[in-house]
């Protein structure tokens, strides 16, 4: 027993350095992206910063400014190899192990594209600017069809690493940082035979999947708890699954598209509401009074639920909902009809479903 959990537990010594020509960094932490935990931190004094100590290794690790990684110098593996990382006005440069060489070549390609795309996305605001709004309609084609081949170069370059790198942790990074572009069908099969499955890294990724399963049209709903405006617990399952039609609406105070589409929303339920037609609204607010002030200045009378977490909102990652406003119709039965119907779409859905 003592030497399985040795074996379980060993760690291995690390060495981080850290050079740098600017002087606007003067603390480094070493984090980890798996976990999001600070893994160790120094002063970085004239440009230059050593770390060391032990872990269990490899991990896939990153080199911040802050606590949040709201500041990354640049992501990495932490192995046994020593690791040396220059930032300079230019970039930043990795080298250590070979697979450190491996995953710094893959950033730089896809980087080429993110550079890319970028770019365009300055010309189109720019563009906007001089046609005040309104882009010319040859040059917004030329600016869609070159973000377009970016956003296709890219995609190979990722998928070209995905497959060249499946017995090493390479592709858990990108998978992390990428899933969504790649797409989601794509990285549930990969997830099946890759070593590295089971990386913390990818948690929230796997999560994201379960939940678009949840989604799915046909599916049943899950159900949640959430208080409604006084303050009273109510489950999904008070309203959804009882032989009516009932809209979940995704919406939040402050979201301006929200907003505008609420009209619609309004229409749809004063149309069919007397036919059986049920909504409920689900808020992405964080503060209860501007919740509660929308919806008296919107006029809506359905009932509201909300945990005040606003995108930490727990409805909204059961139903992998990453941006708002979202919809999910379900039918009499409990099970889904239809998701993200908007503007005339849901009024013409209900009409098919209300004949």
């Amino acid at each position: 027993m003592a030497a399985s959990c040795g074996a379980t537990f060993a760690q291995s010594d690390y060495k981080v350095t850290f050079t740098t020509d600017r002087n606007d960094i003067s603390q480094i932490y070493l984090c980890s992206e798996e976990d999001g935990s600070v893994l160790d931190s120094i002063e970085c004094k004239n440009g230059k910063a050593i770390l060391t100590g032990k872990r269990k290794l490899p991990l896939i690790a990153a080199l911040t400014q802050d606590k949040q990684f709201r500041k990354i110098i640049t992501s990495f593996i932490l192995d046994e190899t020593p690791v040396t990382i220059s930032r300079t006005e230019n970039g930043t440069e990795v080298e250590g192990s070979p697979l450190n060489r491996k995953y710094a070549d893959v950033k730089k390609n896809i980087n080429v594209f993110n550079d890319k795309m970028r770019a365009l996305q300055g010309e189109a605001r720019e563009a906007a600017q001089k046609s005040n709004g309104k882009i010319p309609e040859e040059e917004m084609k030329r600016l869609q069809e070159e973000f377009s081949k970016a956003q296709n170069g890219q995609a190979e370059v990722i998928r070209k690493a995905l497959e060249e790198h499946k017995e090493n942790m390479i592709p858990a990074a990108l998978i992390a940082y990428y899933a969504e572009n790649i797409g989601m069908d794509k990285v549930e099969e990969y997830l099946k035979d890759y070593a590295f499955s089971s990386n913390d890294i990818l948690t929230d990724v796997i999560q994201h999947i379960e939940a678009l399963k949840r989604k799915a049209v046909g599916a049943m709903f899950t159900d949640f708890t959430m208080n409604d405006m006084e303050g009273t617990p109510r489950k999904l399952s008070d309203y959804v699954g009882k032989g009516n039609y009932v809209l979940v609406d995704f919406w939040a105070s402050w979201c301006g598209p929200c907003r505008a589409e609420m009209p619609n929303v309004k229409k749809a339920y004063e149309q069919f509401h007397p036919k059986g037609f049920e909504i409920v609204g689900i808020s992405f607010d964080a503060q209860k009074e501007a919740w509660k002030k929308a919806t008296e200045d919107m006029g809506i009378t359905w009932p509201q639920l909300s945990d005040l977490k606003a995108w930490q909102c727990e409805a909204g990652a059961i139903y992998a909902i990453r941006g708002i406003p979202a919809t999910i119709l379900f039918g009499p039965d409990g099970k889904i009809v239809a998701t993200d119907l908007r503007g005339e779409a849901l009024s013409k859905k209900l009409a098919e479903v209300y004949p």
